[in-house]
C-alpha cells in the first residue's frame, strides 16, 4: 500500500481507532453525507471481518471523499481518540497500581494518507511497547 507499513487488523487498538473513525463519519452532515455513511459501513465491515481487502476498499472509499470532509473527519477523530485515551487512563487508574504512561508514542509514517493519519493518531497517544 504505497510503501506504508501494513496495518494489523488483529490489533484491538487499531480496530477501536477504525470504530472511532466510523462513528465520526456517521456524524457528518451536509454535502457528501451519504458518501460518509457508505465509508462508515465499509469501515465497520473491516472491523467485522478483519479482512485486508475490506480495509483496502475502505481506504480507497475514504480517499474519494472531499478533501475538506476528510480533514474535518481526521480532526474530529483525533479529538475523539484523545478523549477515549484520557477516559481509559482515568479508568486504568482505578484498575492498576501504575496508570501513568510515558508521553509520546510511535511516529506516523511521513507518507501516510489522511485516512491512515486518522487511524495512526490514536497510536501517538499510547505508550510504546516495553522491550
Amino acid at each position: 500500500m504505497d510503501g506504508l507499513e501494513p496495518i494489523s487488523l488483529d490489533d484491538n487498538q487499531t480496530l477501536q481507532a477504525i470504530g472511532i473513525l466510523a462513528d465520526v463519519l456517521d456524524g457528518v452532515d451536509g454535502p457528501g453525507g451519504l458518501d460518509t455513511v457508505l465509508v462508515s459501513k465499509a469501515l465497520r465491515q473491516v472491523i467485522a471481518t478483519k479482512s485486508q481487502p475490506a480495509f483496502e476498499f475502505a481506504t480507497r472509499a475514504f480517499n474519494t471523499l472531499d478533501a475538506d470532509v476528510r480533514r474535518q473527519v481526521a480532526e474530529t477523530a483525533d479529538q475523539a481518540a484523545h478523549d477515549s485515551v484520557e477516559l481509559r487512563a482515568r479508568v486504568g487508574g482505578f484498575l492498576a497500581t501504575s496508570a501513568k504512561a510515558p508521553p509520546g508514542g510511535p511516529a506516523t509514517p511521513a507518507q501516510a494518507t489522511s485516512f491512515l493519519n486518522a487511524l495512526n493518531l490514536r497510536n501517538r497517544r499510547r505508550s510504546p511497547p516495553s522491550e
